[in-house]
């Protein structure tokens, strides 16, 4: 059963074995991997944050972040554990993720909800909360990738918040505390969740046509006169 624990030295596992074999960057070892997959994905969440990946809030949307932030990196970026072949028990410590052979079945349902709810769409703050932590806890059981779930999955949730009209920046969540929500979301708890995105979660600013700005500068002159002939 594969566990998904990166050493920071040579490999010492089958899955930091596969890791290295399969990265682009010619890392020697994994201390090396890890510093390289590092430099070329904080550039790229950077990039992405600016330059959004374009699609339809769907299961092929969140292949396409991870391709974008990991195609310099690994031979698979972009594809799930289905279609690689990993088709077995996939887990990080306790917490057990998709089994490889229902990735298909559990992503249509998924994103078929999302679909159903219209994307969160319409919803205060209060509900919007509420649903991005039930999705994004979704995303994470889902796990569908061999590497890079959580920096790709921030990504896409921070999009489908902008969609819904809001703004959400997760880039100074340290992983610690994700790990600690998602630990507590695989048993259930979305609590740590709605947490990080309460406090991250912003409404997006009104933006005024130049017809309604001038309309009401306007009406604030013409206030503003009437107060002083006072």
């Amino acid at each position: 059963m594969p566990s998904f624990f990166k050493s920071k030295s040579n490999p010492t596992s089958d899955f930091d074995r596969e890791l290295l074999s399969q990265s682009l960057v010619g890392a020697q070892d994994m201390e090396d991997l890890i510093k390289k997959e590092k430099l070329i994905t904080d550039l790229k969440l950077t990039e992405l944050r600016q330059n959004p990946i374009k699609g339809n809030y769907d299961y092929e949307h969140l292949k396409a972040i991870h391709k974008e932030l990991f195609k310099d990196v690994y031979v698979w970026a972009g594809m799930d554990r289905y279609s690689i072949g990993y088709r077995d028990v996939f887990r990080k410590g306790n917490t057990e993720f998709t089994h490889g052979e229902r990735l298909p079945e559990i992503a249509d349902k998924l994103f078929d909800a999302l679909k159903d709810e219209n994307y969160f769409k319409d919803l205060n703050k209060e509900a919007m909360i509420k649903s991005l932590a039930s999705f994004l806890n979704g995303i994470n059981i889902l796990h569908p990738f061999r590497e890079g779930n959580g920096r790709t999955q921030r990504l896409f949730i921070e999009e489908l918040a902008k969609n819904a009209g809001y703004t959400l920046n997760l880039s100074n969540v340290s992983q610690n505390i994700m790990i600690q929500a998602s630990i507590l979301g695989a048993k259930g708890n979305i609590k740590g969740y709605e947490i990080i995105l309460k406090d991250h979660l912003k409404n997006k600013p009104i933006k005024l046509s130049n017809e309604i700005k001038s309309t009401l500068g306007n009406k604030t002159k013409t206030a503003t006169t009437r107060y002083r002939r006072r």
